[in-house]
């Protein structure tokens, strides 16, 4: 097998085991402790079973047959019925060996009737020692062996043999310490996982957190390890640059507001003070354009602002926008479904969806506005009957100042910020604003913020 053979095989078992595996980093991170582990105690107890367990076992059973040979030697040197009564008795007591003697002959041999390795073992012992026919019942019950022995003179010697004879008795005792050593470093382990994963679940909330627009406390890592800790230091100096990018874009924007509206202001009062003609009539309009511009474009940078997320009621802030849209004798519907309290910042989803019915309302004569709460999210839906938007330029209307209208001219069109002011207040939430085809024939907006 190639070298690029053997890659394209690890990587198929790679995907596959990750399709099929948890999902959690604390799941995967167990299995690849106890995996291991499982394997190791397996092993071990196949090695002591195998090995040892096999190797005293027949050891056992070569003891028990010099034993069998020394009683049939003891009954063939003393045959009387007062000395074999003692033997008997003796073996009883000493030998743990419970014999009797029968006239006929054994039963023809046979397998035992269950793989046993205590009988196995006895069965090659007596084949190699004994060398006489034998009957083997491993199914008696009792925690007993029955062997059956041909002698010579025409009788046969049964033997009950206990169990213990066979086995050694710390096998439970290996299994129980096993058991009790495996669950100890069980817990162990989950204890020290759970321990080392529980800040990296408070990064990934704060990252979560961070990303919706929400405050995020300090995160104090002490303990954990030095990659966590370099992961919060680091995500801690990215908060602070994402503020200080906003802070310095609005202080910008502010000053740039300020420049621009103290020429423009000079500009009115000198047209003011000069006599009204088309050319003086032109250029009001052009400062009038001017003034629009600039706000929308303040609009646009401001974003957010300094607004911090509280809970809301969606429901009034959709009330609100329904409200003003109607003021300008809108034809507008709005429902919502489900719970609508929300962590937002109110002002600028107020601006977002403003935005967006004003956007639906200058091209459409019905307008309909309605949210719904999922399990993750809060979609809220401008639709319209307007004539919409080409499919291949819903991207191409979010970008800034791009506009369907090529006249340029802002009572039709604006100036290109509603949509983009719109996703970029839903991005700093979390979340975003799609276009698709709306059943009422024209454009669906589609604007989804996280819970």
């Amino acid at each position: 097998m190639s070298w690029n053979a053997a890659r394209d095989l690890f990587e198929r078992i790679a995907q596959w085991s990750d399709r099929h595996s948890p999902q959690t980093l604390f799941a995967r991170a167990l299995i690849i402790i106890v995996v291991p582990m499982l394997l190791l105690q397996a092993l071990s107890a196949w090695w002591f079973y195998s090995q040892r367990g096999d190797n005293v076992t027949n050891r056992l059973a070569i003891l028990l047959v010099r034993d069998i040979r020394l009683l049939i030697s003891l009954r063939s040197d003393f045959p009387d019925d007062p000395h074999r009564d003692w033997i008997l008795r003796r073996s009883a007591q000493d030998l743990l060996l419970f014999v009797s003697f029968r006239k006929g002959i054994v039963r023809p041999f046979k397998q035992p009737e269950y793989f046993d390795i205590v009988a196995r073992e006895v069965q090659g012992a007596l084949e190699a020692d004994i060398k006489r026919p034998f009957f083997l019942d491993n199914n008696i019950g009792g925690g007993q062996l029955l062997i059956e022995i041909q002698l010579s003179d025409g009788d046969v010697m049964d033997i009950l043999v206990p169990h213990v004879r066979l086995t050694f008795g710390s096998s439970f005792a290996y299994v129980v310490a096993q058991l009790g050593l495996a669950l100890v470093l069980f817990g162990l382990a989950i204890w020290f996982m759970r321990r080392e994963l529980v800040p990296i679940e408070h990064l990934g909330v704060a990252a979560d957190a961070l990303g919706k627009g929400r405050d995020v406390p300090d995160l104090a890592f002490s303990g954990g390890t030095r990659e966590v800790r370099n992961a919060a230091t680091a995500f801690h100096t990215m908060r602070i640059r994402l503020r200080r990018s906003i802070q310095q874009r609005t202080e910008m924007l502010a000053g740039v507001s300020h420049d621009l509206r103290t020429p423009l202001t000079r500009m009115k009062l000198s047209l003011a003070l000069l006599p009204e003609s088309p050319e003086t009539k032109e250029l009001n309009d052009d400062v009038r354009d001017m003034e629009r511009m600039i706000e929308g474009y303040l609009a646009f940078a401001r974003g957010e602002g300094d607004e911090d997320p509280v809970m809301t009621d969606l429901s009034e802030i959709l009330e609100d926008v329904a409200a003003g849209a109607r003021r300008d004798n809108a034809d507008l519907d709005l429902q919502w479904q489900g719970d609508m309290n929300v962590e937002l910042r109110p002002l600028a989803i107020k601006r977002c969806l403003t935005n967006l019915v004003s956007n639906a309302m200058r091209y459409a004569q019905h307008v309909k506005l309605e949210a719904v709460r999922g399990r993750t999210s809060v979609e809220i839906m401008v639709d319209d009957d307007g004539p919409g938007i080409p499919i291949d330029k819903f991207e191409d209307v979010f970008r800034p100042f791009f506009r369907l209208d090529e006249s340029r001219n802002v009572d039709t069109g604006g100036v290109g910020l509603g949509l983009t002011i719109a996703r970029d207040i839903a991005r700093s939430h979390g979340g975003d604003v799609a276009l698709s085809s709306s059943p009422m024939g024209g454009l669906r907006v589609t604007v989804r913020i996280p819970l």
